[in-house]
């Protein structure tokens, strides 16, 4: 008779993988909602493993498990959970195949920790026991503490690495990837795969460098991709960024043209005024109108970078005939370094942009909006969107993804943020309906002296 404890070994080994599986993938990338998909998954591994263990007498042999028939069955089982998760995870068939094996890894890990406790405490005894149809509540103590002790840390790894790497992998790089993490796991397997545990010390301590071995090999695997799609990443701002200010810097070199010629043209006027020719002085006032008219247009607020930024952003939206609204209550310098107002002010203006450009013109809209209040300088950009899902209430910027293609992380609302957090303010965004709003403020004491020590 099959002793209950058997039972509890199989779900104990089974139902932490089911809880992870989900982990790494975005709300946007499942066609069901998280618990859901959560509630499904363990409760296809809870009747599965009461199914394995029903079965387990009939192929064993005075009292002892047949281990390969066992193994075959659990084969079986994991082959259906996995083509049924994938079926419920909408991304790219490399990176389901990374995730897939990647916990297929862990579970082959959590058995082998566990054998490997369970050597340590039984010694002699340790192959009679595990072996044993019934079951040994030490086996089931050990598997439990594995669980315990590596199931935080895998979550951590799924939640925070996997979660924050996985979108930024090209197909090159998951492929790479998928090439060195399968030969990976298949080492571990050869390596464990019903060893002489109670072989004491040697085989255990060979198990267990192994295991931290593919632990540490994980970790600095996707630290190091992480570090080089930042490095891409921040290289590829950058020079948008210098190109971006390169423009701006141009508008200023050329509104301070137009500042210094007024004297030339003053003193024109005045000779032409002095020997009475009032005709030719209102033709070149017609003349000039139109440059002043240019000079206006580019004046939204005294502040260099605002009105810089302002001015090319609404000659763009005017040659792509799209409706921005300025509403710039600042009246001269916001005290902020002008590469840092650049930076600010050009991402929210540049997201709004790109979003704008994806709808039709008649739900084209943006607002810019830039007032001081108090010691805090308030910027506030709107503009339409597609229609998704509302977010709840004003978020910080993790909560929105890239639209500009697969591989790319987006770095333009932590860039706000991040420039918010150094005049000591703060950054905000919402998605409600087909409206997305932008909401920084910033200190202006602080502005003034530079940003935040």
């Amino acid at each position: 008779m099959i002793h209950p404890l058997f039972l509890l070994m199989r779900l104990l080994q089974t139902v932490p993988l089911a809880l992870l599986v989900f982990t790494p993938f975005q709300d946007a990338e499942l066609r069901w909602e998280r618990r859901r998909s959560c509630l499904a998954a363990v409760s296809y591994m809870v009747l599965g493993s009461v199914a394995m263990a029903a079965l387990s007498p009939l192929t064993s042999q005075d009292g002892q498990r047949n281990i390969y028939a066992r193994d075959a069955a659990l084969v079986a089982v994991m082959a259906v959970f996995f083509y049924g998760w994938a079926c419920l995870v909408r991304t790219g068939a490399l990176r389901k195949l990374l995730v897939g094996l990647i916990l297929i890894h862990y579970d082959l890990a959590l058995q082998a920790t566990s054998d490997l406790f369970a050597a340590l405490i039984l010694g002699g005894r340790y192959a009679a026991e595990v072996n044993a149809e019934a079951g040994s509540m030490t086996c089931d103590l050990c598997l439990l503490a594995a669980n315990v002790i590596t199931w935080p840390l895998v979550w951590y790894f799924c939640r925070d690495i996997l979660h924050r790497n996985l979108p930024a992998l090209d197909d090159s790089e998951a492929k790479r990837g998928l090439a060195y993490l399968f030969m990976v796991a298949l080492l571990f397997t050869v390596a464990v795969y019903n060893p002489r545990f109670d072989v004491i010390p040697e085989v255990p301590l060979f198990a267990a460098v192994l295991i931290m071995t593919d632990m540490i090999a994980y970790y600095i695997f996707f630290q190091e991709i992480g570090i080089v799609r930042r490095r891409a990443e921040t290289e590829r701002q950058l020079a948008d960024y210098q190109m971006q200010y390169q423009q701006i810097v141009s508008r200023m070199d050329g509104m301070r043209r137009l500042r210094h010629d007024l004297r030339h043209h003053l003193n024109l006027l005045g000779t032409l005024n002095a020997q009475g020719r009032t005709e030719d002085i209102t033709a070149y006032l017609k003349q000039y109108g139109k440059v002043y008219e240019q000079m206006e247009d580019n004046k939204f607020s005294g502040d260099p970078a605002v009105d810089s930024v302002l001015s090319y952003y609404q000659a763009q939206a005017r040659e792509e005939n799209i409706p921005m609204d300025c509403q710039i209550f600042l009246q001269g310098s916001s005290g902020m370094e002008h590469m840092d107002m650049t930076v600010l002010l050009g991402n929210c203006l540049e997201n709004a942009m790109e979003v704008l450009r994806r709808l039709p013109h008649e739900k084209q809209r943006m607002t810019v909006e830039l007032q001081p209040s108090g010691a805090m300088l308030l910027l506030r950009v709107s503009n339409t969107c597609e229609a998704e899902a509302d977010t709840d209430g004003f978020t910080n910027w993790k909560t929105f993804q890239s639209r500009k293609g697969q591989g790319r992380t987006g770095l333009g609302l932590r860039s706000i943020a991040e420039i918010a957090e150094k005049y000591n303010g703060s950054a905000q965004f919402q998605r409600k309906g087909s409206e997305f709003t932008a909401r920084v403020s910033m200190c202006m004491l602080l502005a003034g002296q530079g940003g935040a020590p």
